[in-house]
């Protein structure tokens, strides 16, 4: 059977640095290995870099079955528009939408009469077994994981109980060959080409804005040592281990990383995502590992500033632990960046606060992003009665979905100063001269881009004309800010 693979666009990128943080679609490329398996003619179609129409595309590849990875919620609409387009070309392929944000929130696409079925969760298992279904004229409620359209524009799931999760020791290496007329494209900031590879799939906590946990019910599985060292091999110089839980198993990870170590193979770049806490708890694992590149990042979730703003997030961490894991990853010679999240509920005196802790222990390579709740989380279920705003368009991290408690004007000018005490202010923390010491003449125009785009970061006024009309809400005050506030003096003398 002919396959195509189809990788969407955001709807929206006017915020953030998603457009310098565009990476493999792993996950097809896993997807991709598994139909050839199974004996299946596979293209891929990147519509982040396509210049051909979905017409085009289609009438080169003729496929019977259009896989559609809604990674994102953002890319919800944007998936249902390509599903439209299918169908207006040609009613008789056969149209599957999956991907973490459809598995986790399949909601979003009710009343869409394009979607022949809604894949949920793995596909490397499920798609192989539809595709074998169509081509044989099998009825398909008889596969689990699978929703179905029930003709009223709404989608009921097949009554088969899903089986356990993927063995990832037995998966095929993901195949890159159907995105190498892509691979140049493909970058973190200035690092480009870059590849992606998994060693682990899963998270065991339960942070309340994290879907990851509840999708794969808290399990962590792990692929095979010699399997992720082939793949380790087989990826260039500029690399990002895409694991929400780096360094988690720690026999694992000693063993691991033992294997790698035999290999020949160093990367540049190696990019990981970890917690602090296992990063306190696996120091000699670090020192381990930190020999496998010329570079090797560290990607935080640090999420808050203070022990109590990682309880209400049921981060399961205590910020004594954050401390202790930055120092111990700049001594062993890591690179630290990191993500704090900004609540709506914020205080002048909680911004103060996040700005203290930042410059006393200089961390000034980390992102702000706004508290969202993302739909397929408990948290949004929670907060539906608060929320809103529900055009998905929104749920980027940078918008307001809720009445902040300072009011959206305050609440951005104080948003954009956090920003601008970031490393990506040019005029304040590094100095575009420091930038230029540390890139090679080649990626100067790239990197002029990221730090141009950037500035819009520090503008409150680019968030405050984007925001949708919020709800005015009466919130108590909060006696630590009268003696605690920001003053707009401080702001610019900051």
């Amino acid at each position: 059977m002919r396959i195509l693979l189809l990788r969407p666009s955001q709807e929206t990128s006017q915020f953030g640095l998603a457009p310098f943080f565009q990476t493999e679609p792993l996950g097809l490329l896993y997807l991709a290995a598994a139909l050839r398996q199974a004996g299946h003619s596979v293209t891929l179609a990147d519509m982040r870099f396509e210049r051909r129409s979905i017409p085009q595309i289609l009438r080169a590849s003729q496929p019977g079955l259009v896989a559609i990875s809604c990674l994102h919620i953002l890319e919800a609409t944007t998936s249902l528009r390509l599903a439209d387009q299918i169908k207006a070309h040609n009613p008789k392929i056969f149209v599957a939408l999956g991907g973490h944000a459809i598995s986790a929130y399949p909601k979003a696409v009710d009343l869409n009469r394009s979607i022949d079925a809604i894949c949920i969760g793995e596909g490397e298992a499920l798609l192989p077994a539809l595709c074998y279904a169509i081509a044989n004229d099998r009825p398909l409620d008889t596969l689990p994981s699978l929703l179905l359209p029930k003709g009223d524009g709404h989608f009921q799931a097949t009554t088969v109980q899903p089986g356990r999760f993927l063995d990832l020791a037995q998966m095929p290496l993901p195949d890159r060959g159907v995105v190498a007329r892509y691979q140049k494209r493909y970058a973190c900031l200035n690092y480009m080409p870059m590849w992606t590879m998994e060693t682990a799939r899963g998270c065991s906590y339960r942070c309340n804005f994290c879907s990851v946990w509840q999708l794969y019910k808290r399990t962590y599985r792990c692929h095979a040592p010699e399997q992720v060292r082939a793949d380790f091999e087989a990826t260039g110089r500029n690399l990002f281990m895409v694991d929400d839980l780096f360094w988690a198993d720690r026999n694992r990870s000693e063993e691991l990383g033992h294997t790698l170590l035999r290999s020949k193979e160093r990367k540049n770049l190696l990019l990981v995502q970890t917690r602090a806490d296992l990063v306190t708890e696996n120091a000699d694992l670090l020192e381990l590992w930190r020999p496998l590149a010329k570079s090797f990042d560290i990607f935080f979730g640090l999420e808050s500033h203070t022990s109590p703003g990682l309880n209400s997030l049921v981060k399961d961490a205590d910020i004594n632990k954050t401390v202790e894991a930055v120092r111990i990853a700049r001594e062993l010679g890591f690179g630290v960046t990191g993500n704090f999240i900004i609540d709506p509920d914020f205080t002048e005196a909680d911004f103060q606060g996040l700005w203290d802790f930042l410059d006393e222990h200089q961390l000034y390579r980390v992102g702000f992003t706004i508290l969202t709740p993302l739909p397929g989380t408990y948290f949004f279920e929670q907060s539906k009665k608060k929320i809103d705003v529900f055009d998905w368009s929104q749920y980027d991290l940078h918008h307001l979905l809720w009445e902040p408690r300072l009011g959206v004007e305050r609440f951005f000018e104080l948003y954009c100063e956090s920003w601008r005490r970031s490393v990506l202010n040019i005029a304040g923390k590094k100095k575009w001269w420091q930038w230029l010491r540390q890139v090679r003449v080649r990626d100067i125009p790239r990197l002029a881009k990221i730090l141009a785009r950037t500035q819009t970061l520090m503008d409150p006024q680019a968030y405050v004309e984007q925001t949708k009309p919020l709800r005015s809400r009466s919130l108590p005050p909060v006696s630590e800010c009268s003696n605690d506030t920001v003053s707009t003096e401080a702001l610019h003398g900051a």
